[in-house]
This record gives C-alpha cells, sequence and structure tokens, in this order.
C-alpha cells in the first residue's frame, strides 16, 4: 500500500509510528513549517517532523498543501491512500483526487458530533460522557465525508484535554491500522453521516480560555480541564493580571455570599469562591508571571482569607 501521511501535532505521532513500527512507512511526511516556540521564539519543528526524521522517513513542509508544485510531488508518488491526522491545513479536491482510493482522516470525536477543528475540546465543554475516533473519507467539505469505521471510549470524570487527546491519539493509531488492514483486504466501507446530528467545534481562541464566575461549578470544571494543560483557563483580575486555573472542583452551594467572596481555604483543596450559583474549589493555578501553586498558597500569599473577595475583573 503506497501511503502519503499528513500531520503537525504530538497527538499525530502514534499514528505514524504505528504504520512504520508494522512495515507500512509512508513515501512521504508532510507537516506544518517550523514555528517558533518558547520564551526565546526560536523556530521549532513539528513533533511529526521530529518523529518522521528520527525515522529516515523524507518529510515535506510546505505552506500550502495545495499548491502547484506540491500536488506535482504527490502526482510523482502515484499513492493509493492519503492519510491525515491532525495537520492543521484542509486538502484541496484537486489534491484529494490524486490518491488512487481517496484519502483518510482520523478525527479525534463520534463524527458527525464535534465537526470541525476542536472536538476534544468541545466534548469536554459540551459535558459529554464519552466521545472516541471516528475513520473518515475526506471530501471538499469539513469533515462532512462518510464514515469508515469508529470506535467509543468513556470521558473520566476529571479527565483534561491534553490527557483525553493522547489517549484518543493512542486508539486512533490502533483504529487506522485496522482500517488499513481492512483496505487491503478489499474492505471498503463509505457509510453517509447523518447531518440532521451535526455539531461543529470551531477554531478555539483566548476568549474561549476565560472563565466566568457566573458560570454553575459544573461548567466552570469543565472550562478548566478543556483548556489543560495548555493553554489554559483563566480568570481575568483586577488591572492587567491574569490567574490561570491549572485544577478546579466544585464545591458546596455558596449561600448568599456575592460572587468572587473567597468562603473557604484548604491546604489541599485549595481556594473556595462563590459563583452566581454554588461555589468552585480553585486546586491549582498559576499567578501572572510566577510559577504554578497550590490555590491555598496562592490565597496566603495575596493574603486572601475567607470572607475576602478575589479581585476577578466583572465581565461586561
Amino acid at each position: 500500500m503506497r501511503l502519503v501521511y499528513y500531520g503537525t501535532p504530538e497527538s499525530a505521532v502514534p499514528s505514524l509510528t504505528r504504520l512504520v513500527d508494522e512495515g507500512r512507512a509512508p513515501l512521504l511526511v508532510v507537516t506544518r513549517r517550523d514555528r517558533p516556540q518558547g520564551r526565546g521564539l526560536k523556530l521549532a519543528p513539528s513533533p511529526v517532523r521530529v518523529a518522521a526524521e528520527s525515522r529516515g522517513l523524507p518529510v515535506a513542509t510546505p505552506a500550502r498543501a495545495g499548491a502547484p508544485e506540491e500536488l506535482e510531488r504527490i502526482r510523482a508518488l502515484a499513492p493509493d491512500l492519503l492519510l491525515l491526522v491532525a495537520y492543521g491545513q484542509i486538502l484541496s479536491p484537486a489534491l484529494l483526487g490524486i490518491p488512487r482510493l481517496g484519502a483518510l482522516n482520523v478525527h479525534f470525536s463520534l463524527l458527525p458530533r464535534h465537526r470541525g477543528a476542536s472536538p476534544v475540546q468541545a466534548a469536554i465543554l459540551a459535558g459529554d460522557e464519552e466521545t472516541g475516533v471516528t475513520i473518515m473519507w475526506m471530501t471538499d467539505r469539513l469533515d462532512e465525508g462518510p464514515l469508515f469505521a469508529s470506535r467509543r471510549v468513556p470521558i473520566g470524570p476529571d479527565e483534561d484535554a491534553g490527557a483525553l487527546t493522547g489517549r484518543l491519539a493512542r486508539l486512533g493509531a490502533d483504529l487506522l491500522s485496522e482500517t488499513i488492514d481492512r483496505v487491503e483486504r478489499g474492505e471498503i466501507v463509505r457509510e453517509p453521516q447523518d447531518a440532521s446530528r451535526a455539531t461543529l467545534s470551531g477554531k478555539l481562541t483566548r476568549e474561549d480560555a476565560r472563565l466566568s464566575l457566573r458560570d454553575d461549578p459544573a461548567a466552570f470544571a469543565r472550562r478548566v480541564r478543556a483548556f489543560a494543560p495548555r493553554p489554559g483557563a483563566f480568570l481575568a483580575l483586577e488591572g492587567s493580571d491574569t490567574l490561570l486555573v491549572r485544577a478546579a472542583s466544585p464545591g458546596a452551594p455558596s449561600g448568599a455570599a456575592a460572587r468572587g467572596t473567597v468562603l473557604a481555604l484548604d491546604p489541599r483543596r485549595g481556594i473556595e469562591v462563590a459563583l452566581d450559583q454554588g461555589s468552585i474549589w480553585l486546586d491549582r493555578v498559576r499567578p501572572s508571571g510566577r510559577k504554578e501553586m497550590g490555590g491555598f498558597d496562592y490565597a496566603n500569599g495575596a493574603r486572601l482569607r475567607p470572607g475576602a473577595l478575589l479581585p476577578v475583573k466583572e465581565e461586561a
């Protein structure tokens, strides 16, 4: 089977390494260009590029996967299948028309639920009890192609986006391997999606990670989990400071306390803060320009005591 692989982040590495380990090394690995990273903003290769080059695979990093010269490069390889896992670009119809059998995408949701760029975060934010991985035939419409296979898994009650993505990446590698086995046996599945059940998860922005004291405790905790470990959900404080919340858990009903009121401090659970409905324990936090710490330590450093107000900037 002649394969070309498209992928960029760490979540795309397990599928690539599984292909190589099974003797299905791609003819070419296509990934995003090196990008500035870290405080020094030095150019760094994508995790997929690092994994591919460490295994001696040829790598391409085009600005546009559908550029004319890139189409010629892929045509020259005469692939049977294109495989895509979190590449970061939509493949053009011209590119999708090159492989003999088509192009398969490993998508980290149970399509048609959570089509789009952020399916893992969307599943956590929505309070879904389960998610999964879907192998889909790619078309020129976003995540609307026919389905080949899917597998369901429960979402852990305290599982954050980082842990869930890692688990789905490993599951995706298993399912992709099984799918290619089936293709090699001549078994081709193209099940249409039920568009009436579709939801869309758009590209996330910094504002999506902003926490609100108007949220109920469960929604607040889900937002923390959905943006952990990176970039992190945050509370905007008075002035220009922010408080990154690394871990949070619902607390008890807050009674008549105004939102933002410090209700209790606990060395293990952190700082309990009143919301409009109920309360939330801020278990782990990172103030602007400082290291991560427990909520209890933050409260002591900020001289917050029960009855005080956490200086959260009021939302409009």
